[in-house]
């Protein structure tokens, strides 16, 4: 079905969907949902949970075109060791042959690329970003290695103008809306959800305009997670949550596949008295969890009997956590940081390396920016934080890449360096797989076959 409808290069990139279900009507699945007014209304889902889709469409090589990276440092983002001295053929925008330079035979019409010296890896998949009709960062950020993003929780139309774009972008996996409880934070992002049904109806009304996910927001309350979860599960699709009033382990026994944030575990490993006083807070002013959560994680005893529950209740349930550090970054030596929001930090930054020794599964979200992230930079410092909370470098790179891709459900065609997957590729100077700060060191980038102009 994928490869149907790739030959077609829509003009409208959130069109895509609607084109993914002409052309794959064999599988397609029929929802029968129950509105509020007792109509049913059948809504197709998405055809399989390994192929969910990007909303704009990457350029393809103009010309039949056959490329030939020799000699390179092999990271194939499955969490193998480093292979030197191999070859990785390109043919139009897959992966066609891969294997030691003695075993590979290179077409003689192929456009040949040394890469001695080089390490060759999966492109960067961040799922955790947002951007705001800038085609400008969205090209800065693929210069800079990330080659498929995902924005959880912002409307459609913040990405319209991809539509528009004089150069390439990072292939974008969108949401919609995140769904939140009445009176809302951010309502011009935000759609507040008024019951049951209205809840199902809009999970598949995201489906048919593109959506490969759902986002919940911290003000809707636990109810609502059921109708939202099924309602994702019947399309094949993620539901992932940023919580601040809805304790992890709820949210997380009621079914939904990602927590988004660090910050959101905080009110379930907290003394319950320094919880209820969050969440009283936030809930009188949305405002008050900005120093609020430093004030209570500063607070967490990470050796609790709470903490260890938790954990337990994340790996049982196969929980995918994105702890976006980098935006909550606060170190001890900066004086703009307080104490207190320092040592909040630490906590976070422990609590991630215990979940991760524990079992859980950690995926790298840049959340965008941070204090020590540099413009375009905030993925590479969520990867030396990783490493910091004592992921290996290994690891990091695998949440990276092929972790993301099946976090994204689309671990089929992105997240490694395997035959018949898309092209799409990061030269290094360095070896990432020994000093994760080697990852600044982009020296090419591929995009779809395509390779982008630095």
């Amino acid at each position: 079905m994928y490869q149907l409808a790739q030959q077609r290069r829509p003009t409208n990139g959130f069109t895509m969907s609607i084109i993914f279900f002409l052309l794959a009507v064999a599988g397609t699945i029929q929802l029968e949902a129950q509105t509020s007014g007792g109509v049913l209304d059948k809504t197709p889902g998405v055809y399989s949970a390994t192929t969910l889709v990007e909303v704009n469409s990457p350029a393809s090589p103009v010309n039949d075109s056959l490329i030939a990276i020799v000699g390179v440092r092999l990271i194939d983002g499955l969490g193998g060791p480093p292979i030197d001295d191999m070859v990785v053929l390109i043919d139009g925008i897959r992966i066609v042959d891969v294997g030691p330079r003695s075993l590979v035979k290179i077409p003689e019409n192929a456009t040949v690329y040394d890469g001695q010296g080089k390490t060759l890896m999966p492109g960067l998949i961040d799922s955790h970003l947002h951007s705001v009709n800038d085609d400008a960062f969205l090209n800065v950020i693929l210069k800079r290695g990330t080659t498929s993003l995902r924005d959880p929780g912002h409307p459609f139309r913040f990405y319209q103008v991809l539509d528009f774009a004089k150069s390439p972008a990072p292939r974008a996996f969108l949401t919609g809306s995140h769904m939140d409880g009445y009176p809302g934070v951010y309502k011009d992002h935000a759609l507040l959800v008024k019951d049951h049904a209205h809840a199902r109806e809009t999970v598949y009304d995201y489906v048919r305009q593109g959506s490969s996910g759902i986002k919940i927001y911290f003000r809707l309350p636990l109810e609502f997670y059921a109708p939202i979860v099924k309602a994702a599960e019947a399309c094949h699709i993620p539901v992932f949550a940023h919580l601040e009033l809805v304790d992890a382990d709820d949210a997380i026994r009621a079914g939904i596949d990602g927590i988004e944030h660090v910050t959101s575990f905080g009110s379930a490993l907290a003394d319950p008295a320094d919880a209820k006083e969050f969440k009283d807070n936030v809930r009188a002013h949305s405002s008050a969890r900005s120093d609020g959560r430093y004030q209570l994680w500063s607070r967490i005893d990470l050796k609790s009997d709470r903490v260890r529950e938790v954990i337990k209740v994340a790996v049982d349930n196969d929980l995918v956590f994105s702890p976006t550090l980098t935006t909550f970054e606060r170190q001890f030596n900066d004086p703009r940081a307080k104490d207190y929001e320092a040592k909040a930090f630490k906590n976070m930054l422990d609590f991630v390396g215990m979940a991760h020794k524990a079992g859980v599964r950690i995926v790298t979200g840049s959340h965008t920016s941070g204090w020590y992230a540099d413009y375009g930079w905030a993925y590479q410092r969520e990867m030396e934080l990783l490493v910091e909370a004592g992921l290996t470098p290994m690891e990091a790179i695998v949440s990276s890449t092929m972790s993301n891709a099946a976090y994204f459900r689309s671990e089929s065609r992105i997240g490694s360096i395997e035959k018949e997957k898309l092209a799409d590729l990061l030269l290094i100077d360095g070896d990432p797989s020994k000093n994760i700060s080697d990852m600044r060191k982009i020296s090419r980038v591929m995009l779809n076959g395509v390779w982008v102009k630095n």
